[in-house]
């Protein structure tokens, strides 16, 4: 399936990796960053994944559809 058809989808992963990232800043910034710990390491697990979709479907991997499932 080319990159075309998944256009929509990658915005959106595009614009969920930003917001996991703009999360995880926001929580170093934090006077408890350890308390913020978990938080941080979900936010940057999530922004990974995202990016990683993304990726895959700009690319037009045969495993997009297993990917975003």
């Amino acid at each position: 399936m080319s990159h075309e058809s998944y256009t929509a989808c990658i915005e959106a992963c595009n614009s969920c990796a930003t917001a996991c990232n703009h999360c995880a800043s926001a929580c170093l910034k934090e006077d408890d960053v350890k308390m913020m710990a978990r938080c941080i390491t979900l936010d940057v697990d999530c922004a990974a994944a995202c990016q990683f979709a993304a990726a895959a479907m700009a690319r037009g991997s045969e495993h997009a559809k297993a990917v975003c499932a």
